[in-house]
């Protein structure tokens, strides 16, 4: 099985990694019989990289193949992917889908897990769809659609039309709850833009457009070089995290799993980590008062748990974000910074959480929403940046925009 958070030991090589589980190999192999023993794997692969190569160097594409190199180590005759294409580029997606091909014609079975469901019309051979632990749609690829998977996934058709309405905002008589004036940092230049109540404002752009890096400059964790950030029409200077919770912002980052949440800790420890200083009196936590709003958190964001202490480890991505969300409201943010909250996460969950973000919305908060599927910024915000090589380079409002339609603007 290749896992979506890829098991590789980034400080040693390809050939290393390849091994390292390898229960054949003996007490002692030497580095060249490794080596000698790993370039045939990764000519099957078409990987051009040495068998010397240290893995953190590799991209995330390269990783993921050497991950596959693993299993073929194992003379596995069926391998399991778990969200292989989540991190990667068009370019490596397409280099991926070359070596599953090859694979195939080896006699080699893929189980593909994925949330992206062109990817399965483009590489699978039959699907399967599982809704609450039950097969809810079982058949050949060619015999069903994406419409008809969604609304497999869903269980409700009237669900896949999501049309979110919210009130338009007047710009000129209203003070924006969060501004950016001419904001430079390393990587940044002259970004304006303007976040106004009840509105959900995008950033939409390729990787490594610049989209995480103003979230970061807003948010304190990138000093600016110049340029102003204002809350409320008054200009603030945001060095830290926590100087932007005291301002009413709040991060939902990008790694939930390394930067939102703490695994090994429960879901109460987690929602309330931000609030400590809310709910304490004299530097004694009242629990009381925590378990009140840990309790309503979960009820309003509908995180399916066995209950407050349970680890958060073993919830779903879906539950897990939306752990990380109530985490982020308890601090009371007036804006909240949502950078691709809905990665990696099944269809039903994603419906959820931006269902949970409009809402907020429409009680008059503001929210900058991330994401690396198109589609979801197209249809969701009120007004787009587009974001290309650190700069803004449209402002699209008012209007819904197809996939394809935003994948053209952000060239």
């Amino acid at each position: 099985m290749v896992y979506q958070d890829l098991s590789l030991v980034p400080a040693l090589s390809v050939a290393d990694n390849i091994f390292l589980s390898h229960r054949s190999q003996g007490a002692m192999i030497s580095n060249r019989k490794r080596g000698l023993k790993a370039q045939p794997l990764l000519d099957i692969l078409g990987l051009d990289v040495a068998p010397d190569q240290i893995v953190e160097k590799l991209s995330l594409g390269e990783q993921q193949l050497v991950e596959i190199a693993k299993a073929l180590a194992m003379d596995a005759k069926i391998i399991v992917l778990d969200e292989p294409t989540a991190s990667l580029s068009n370019n490596e997606i397409n280099d991926l889908f070359k070596v599953i091909n090859k694979l195939k014609q080896q006699g080699i079975t893929i189980i593909y897990i994925t949330h992206y469901l062109a990817d399965i019309m483009r590489i699978c051979d039959a699907v399967t769809v599982l809704r609450d632990g039950y097969t809810v749609l079982e058949c050949a690829t060619s015999e069903t659609s994406i419409d008809q998977m969604v609304e497999a996934m869903l269980g409700n058709k009237r669900d896949t039309q999501i049309r979110w309405q919210r009130e338009v905002t007047n710009e000129i008589s209203e003070v924006p709850l969060l501004e950016l004036r001419n904001v430079c940092t390393s990587s940044l230049q002259d970004i304006s833009l303007k976040v106004m109540p009840g509105q959900v404002v995008g950033l939409a752009g390729l990787l490594g457009s610049g989209r995480t890096e103003i979230l970061e400059a807003i948010y304190g964790l990138t000093p600016l070089s110049s340029g102003e950030v204002l809350v409320n029409g008054k200009s603030v200077n945001i060095r830290s995290p926590r100087q932007a919770i005291e301002q009413g912002i709040n991060m939902v980052p990008e790694e939930r799993r390394s930067q939102g949440l703490v695994l090994d800790f429960s879901v109460f420890d987690n929602v309330l980590m931000a609030s400590f200083d809310r709910i304490a009196q004299s530097n004694v936590i009242d629990t009381q008062a925590g378990e009140a709003m840990v309790t309503e958190a979960i009820e309003k964001l509908g995180v399916k748990t066995t209950g407050p202490q349970q680890s958060v480890r073993f919830l779903s991505g879906g539950n897990q974000q939306k752990v990380v969300i109530g985490k982020c409201m308890s601090t009371d943010a007036k804006v909240l910074l949502l950078d691709d909250p809905t990665f990696g996460i099944d269809i039903n969950a994603k419906y959820e959480i931006m269902k949970i973000v409009n809402q907020y919305a429409e009680q008059g908060h503001g929210v900058i929403f991330v994401s690396s599927e198109y589609a979801e910024v197209g249809s969701f915000c009120d007004v787009i940046y587009v974001v290309h090589k650190g700069q803004i380079s449209r402002r699209i409002e008012g209007q819904i925009l197809s996939e394809e339609e935003l994948l053209a603007a952000v060239q």
